[in-house]
């Protein structure tokens, strides 16, 4: 099964434009939802997901993974749902697609970069539904606040410990927060859940950028969790597990990532 890697160098200005004459305050309100909704009408089913965006040498950067192959993806441009504003404003002229590698092996090291939302589900339920909290905030009551920074960072790291053992996929070995901040969000609701109508609600998220050292466990697993993404709002920026060579950014906390090329 193919697995691809996507760099797409988005255009900021012209990105909140075509937000904006979608008409929906979601992405008007939430850059990684715009992203999201702009790959969507123009790649389709083919959108890389999941995806980050990132900010390299004062430029927006779109990066991601995609089940689909090079030539598909350049197939893209003929298609009768393709949407020419979108495009333009996510520069798919100078897109950039390589295969990722089908050979893991038990054992490997890479340094990873990760983008994620460190959230848990609490134990009781509220109208049917169970509340999602930082990972950081104590298991036994919420009203006792976030935890100091030595215990934030240890809590953050078990939870990232935890989703990469997902499928046995990888161990991780070291951990570093590079950066954190409570992020504004917004989305729509299902249409199932209005009828009629979809709405817009908004919230805060703990926003995470993680950089580290793994270990891949188990190949397959490991390939599960490149397609499938970390933690929650993988389709909105978020989970996007981001690799280069082992040492390159744990041992250099501010180097930009040189990604996994073997």
């Amino acid at each position: 099964m193919n697995l691809s890697f996507v760099k797409l160098h988005p255009d900021g200005a012209a990105l909140a434009r075509w937000a904006a004459a979608a008409g929906v305050a979601a992405f008007r309100d939430d850059l990684g939802y715009a992203a999201h909704a702009a790959s969507k009408a123009v790649f389709g089913d083919l959108a890389p997901k999941p995806f980050a965006l990132r900010t390299t040498a004062g430029r927006l950067e779109m990066v991601g993974y995609t089940e689909a192959c090079a030539g598909e993806l350049a197939r893209v441009p003929s298609l009768q749902t393709h949407d020419d504003a979108a495009a333009w404003a996510l520069g798919i002229d100078a897109m950039v697609v390589k295969s990722m590698p089908t050979d893991w092996a038990a054992g490997e090291r890479f340094s990873f970069e990760c983008r994620v939302v460190p959230t848990r589900r609490t134990r009781q339920a509220v109208s049917g539904r169970y509340i999602e909290v930082d990972a950081a905030i104590p298991e036994c009551g919420s009203k006792s606040g976030p935890a100091p920074d030595h215990d934030r960072d240890a809590a953050y790291s078990a939870w990232l410990a935890r989703e990469l053992a997902r499928f046995s996929a990888a161990r991780l070995t070291g951990f570093s927060p590079f950066a954190f901040t409570l992020t504004p969000t917004a989305r729509r609701t299902h249409a199932q859940a209005s009828p009629g109508a979809r709405r817009t609600t908004k919230g805060l998220v703990p926003d995470l950028v993680a950089r580290g050292e793994l270990e891949v466990v188990s190949p397959e697993g490991f390939r599960q969790a490149l397609t499938r993404g970390l933690g929650r709002h993988r389709a909105f920026g978020y989970g996007c597990l981001l690799l280069a060579p082992r040492g390159v950014l744990h041992a250099a906390h501010r180097q930009e990532p040189q990604l996994v090329d073997r």
